[in-house]
Parts: structure tokens; C-alpha cells; sequence
């Protein structure tokens, strides 16, 4: 809609008729292509309430402009701009007509390394690369204790400014649900609430390398974590990963040859292929963080969702250096829209993060960070877990056999033990020319042009589909996998 009111501007004090100042802007705003021909003004009694002036200052303005071929009244509608005016379309800021060097905006880095995000909006039928499944939040209960909060005399104070670090309720709950859930032994001062476990990431990458540090991955890793890593413009390093985890020898070999600032793991599971991190490993990687004085940053996206026997603790619940920052997230257990995560670290992180935080998001969500609180307190949390477990251990296992009856002659997998995907490796057909076949019929898949790439392999998440539309998407991929493997051979 046309901004009328704070383009329009009428001085009382200029010596030029108000009629005239009107008609003067308007066609200035015709001649620039703002207003386009055929567009519909706004009444004179609406206008002049806009413009704060009186009615008939708008019709004299009106009659002066219709005498002059700029607007054409129609007394059975309303008042248009002109079809019959010769008006150049306005430039847009993006044009290659415009100077760059016009304008005094440069950007330090273009941030070429991020892909543009690819929306699935116009897909029937959509495999990511491990999601949950949104309509299994309790989302009645999560909305009405917002409802019931907010109008309480305590909750409408959480509209105002609240604390940086996070709700104080939920930091007090969320660490005794830790301590209790994963060994961790720390206080609400060891917490920082974020809008989920990716700005954790991004404030702990900001705030602890330099340029030019070394941050170790995996040789398959988590991108939107690199690119946090790349943002301030550190050194990346690869390591190998197994079935047992990033190798912690090749990572001692790598210290040894030089300093490790950060290593950044996924230990529970392994992002991309969901393998866990050994005991052994974990121990090992303890062990060299303290002798080679670099920091752990353990994201432990999904802990909560383990299938074959009891989660291994975290890092961090061994943490007794100091040297492990932990980032876990409320999004993965009831829906990516609930932006709520958290970072456990020191105190003194905590409380240089959270005031970089600041400067880059004041606060987060003070309800439902408080309903967050309540569902740990209240028991719902665990709850929904219980409930969520099952389905996903059901569609797991749904999933697999569909890979095993449609896709086994192109794909090779192991049943993961906890996650929401499976690692899944093609071989005979090139991934890269799936994506086009299977967007035909209606089915998207999160196709990483990386690990498709150097592995032939990608991440089918199972927990964001039923068991229906898991049929109706293997209904798709299955003749396309077998079309293009049959194209390649020959």
C-alpha cells in the first residue's frame, strides 16, 4: 500500500496554496513512476483525513490535476492515475542502470559461502534431512498456557524488557533438568537462553575465535556450523569420521602439528551420518582438550531421541575442566518454529556471550520461554517425549524397511540407534540428477549438493512423515532411483 500519509506533506506555513503543494507532489509522484497508471487514489474525504487538511483542499487539488491529464474521476468508482500519461516505470535499487560506486554501501564479506535457502512450499510430499513432525507439538497446551500466562499480573510483566541471559524461571528448571537428565552439575548461572541451538553456535564462534583460528570438523559435518566458523573467518581443519566417531588419533596427530583452537562435535549423533561417539573417544577427546587447551563445542541436537538402549551422557557431564560448552534446543523437541535453545558454559562465557547476544537480539521469547519452564516443572515435556519416542521409533523403522523393499539395490544404510534420519549411500546413479526427477512428481528431498558430491550420500529424515506419505514418497523415489540408474549405465 502507497504510503500516502508520510509522502504527502502539506506546510501551513508555505506561501504555495495547499492545493498546490498537493498537486505538485502528486504529479512528482506519477512523473517518478511511484504512482503507476491505473492506480486507484484514495477518496477525498479519506485523503484529506491522511493528510490532515480540509476536504475541499482535496478536491480543488484533484479537479486541477484531472484538467491536466494526470487523473481520471470516475464518479461510479473513484479516482485513478491516468492510462493516457507517457510515465517511465521507476528504477528499482537493484537495477544495473545504478552506479554502484553511487553509494557509499560496501559489505565486508558477501557471505557467498551461505546457499540461498530453497523453499519446498510448491512439494506434495517432502523427505528432509531431520526434522520433527510439527503436528505432534502440543501445540493446545503450549498456546493455551501462553493464553493463561499472559494474562495473568505476572505474566503481563514478561511483555516488558526481561533479562538478556533468558527467563530466570526456565535457567533454574532447565538445570536441574540437565543435572537430572544428563549428569550435568551446573546452576542457572551456567545457562544462556537463545533462539534456538543455531545462535547458540553462531555466539559461541563469534565470541571465542579470531581470524585465522583452526576450528577442527568432521570430514562430514553440520554446514550451518561451518558457516558460523567461516563468518569469523576461521581456519577449517577435517578429521575423519567412522562408525565410532570423528577419529579422536587423527585429531591428536592434528594437534600435534599445530594449534587446535575449537573442536566442534555432534557426539550424540554424529551429523550428517548419525553414528555416536564411542566412550573411548569421548574420554580421548576429553583428554586432549585439556592438554592441548581447546575448547569442545558439543551441539547435542537430538539427545533426546535414542531408541535402541539409554543416551550416553553428554561431554559436558564430564566437564570438570571447564573446556566444553554444550548447546541443546527446545525446536527439535516440539517444532523448528518454537525458537527456544540454550548454551551451558562457565560463567564468565556466559556472561561475555550474553552480551554479544544483546547486540543481536535483546531478548528472546519471555512466555514461552516461562511455558517452556512450566512443561519441565509441570511434567509435559517428558511426556511429549514419551509420546514422540514411540512414533519415531515406529517410522524408523517403517522407513527402513521401505529403503529395504524399493531402494536396496542402489542404497546402502545402517539402522541408526537414535536421530531423526538415516545416512543413506547410493551408489550406481549420480544424486545431483535425482533432485530435478523427483521435483517433477511432487516429492522434495534435502539433496546436499556437498555430501552429494564427495560421498553420494545424503540424510533421509524419517520423523516428519507417516507411515503414509512414507509410502506415497517411496512410490516416487523408487522408479526415479531405478530410471536414473538405468540412464547411467547406459
Amino acid at each position: 500500500m502507497f504510503p500516502w500519509k508520510s509522502t504527502l506533506i502539506i506546510d501551513s506555513l508555505a506561501s504555495r496554496a495547499k492545493y498546490l503543494q498537493l498537486t505538485d507532489q502528486l504529479i512528482k509522484e506519477i512523473s517518478a513512476g511511484r504512482l503507476v497508471p491505473g492506480q486507484k487514489i484514495p477518496g477525498t474525504r479519506q485523503l484529506a483525513g491522511l493528510l490532515n487538511v480540509n476536504r475541499k483542499t482535496v478536491i480543488m487539488a484533484f479537479e486541477e490535476l484531472q484538467a491536466q491529464g494526470w487523473l481520471d474521476i470516475k464518479s461510479s468508482s473513484g479516482t485513478y492515475v491516468s492510462m493516457k500519461l507517457p510515465i517511465t516505470n521507476a528504477k528499482s535499487i537493484s537495477s544495473s542502470n545504478i552506479p554502484y560506486d553511487n553509494f557509499n554501501i560496501r559489505l565486508i564479506n558477501n557471505y557467498d559461502f551461505i546457499p540461498s535457502y530453497e523453499s519446498i512450499s510448491s512439494a506434495s510430499i517432502n523427505i528432509d534431512g531431520g526434522s520433527p513432525d510439527y503436528r505432534l507439538a502440543p501445540i493446545d497446551w503450549l498456546y493455551k498456557e501462553c493464553r493463561s500466562l499472559s494474562k495473568s499480573n505476572y505474566g503481563q510483566r514478561l511483555l516488558a524488557y526481561g533479562g538478556v541471559k533468558g527467563n530466570e524461571e526456565l535457567r533454574i528448571s532447565l538445570a536441574k533438568y540437565l543435572g537430572e537428565t544428563r549428569g550435568m552439575i551446573l546452576s542457572k548461572e551456567n545457562i544462556l537462553i537463545t533462539r534456538g541451538s543455531q545462535m547458540g553456535i553462531f555466539l559461541t564462534m563469534s565470541g571465542l575465535l579470531k581470524p585465522s583460528n583452526n576450528v577442527v570438523f568432521g570430514s562430514t559435518s553440520y554446514d550451518a556450523a561451518e558457516w558460523a566458523a567461516l563468518n569469523s573467518q576461521a581456519n577449517i581443519i577435517r578429521v575423519n569420521v567412522d562408525q565410532n566417531g570423528i577419529d579422536t588419533d587423527h585429531l591428536a596427530s592434528i594437534c600435534m602439528q599445530q594449534k587446535v583452537h575449537m573442536v566442534y562435535v555432534t557426539p550424540h549423533h554424529h551429523f550428517p551420518t548419525t553414528v555416536t561417539l564411542s566412550n573411548e573417544r569421548r574420554i580421548h577427546l576429553l583428554q586432549l582438550s585439556l592438554k592441548y587447551k581447546f575448547v569442545i563445542l558439543e551441539d547435542d541436537y537430538d539427545y533426546d531421541f535414542h531408541y535402541a538402549s539409554n543416551p550416553i551422557l553428554p561431554l559436558a557431564s564430564l566437564n570438570a575442566g571447564g573446556n566444553v560448552i554444550y548447546i541443546g534446543s527446545f525446536s527439535k523437541i516440539f517444532a523448528p518454529n518454537v525458537r527456544v535453545g540454550y548454551l551451558v558454559a562457565n560463567e564468565e562465557v556466559i556472561e561475555n556471550l550474553s552480551r554479544l547476544r544483546r547486540i543481536i537480539d535483546r531478548q528472546g521469547d519471555q512466555i514461552m520461554q516461562r511455558v517452556i519452564a512450566e512443561s519441565i516443572t509441570s511434567g509435559e515435556l517428558n511426556r511429549h517425549l514419551k509420546k514422540s519416542l514411540n512414533v519415531y521409533r515406529h517410522r524408523r523403522d517403517s522407513f527402513s524397511k521401505m529403503i529395504d523393499s524399493e531402494i536396496s539395490d542402489y542404497a546402502t544404510y545402517k539402522m541408526p540407534e537414535g536421530g531423526m534420519a538415516i545416512w543413506c549411500e547410493f551408489k550406481g546413479l549420480k544424486l545431483e540428477e535425482l533432485k530435478p526427477i523427483i521435483n517433477s512428481r511432487g516429492l522434495y528431498m534435502d539433496i546436499d549438493p556437498d555430501l552429494s558430491m564427495r560421498f553420494n550420500a545424503l540424510r533421509l529424515g524419517f520423523a516428519s512423515i507417516n507411515e503414509k506419505e512414507q509410502k506415497k514418497a517411496f512410490e516416487i523415489l523408487g522408479p526415479a532411483v531405478k530410471q536414473l540408474a538405468s540412464s547411467t549405465s547406459s
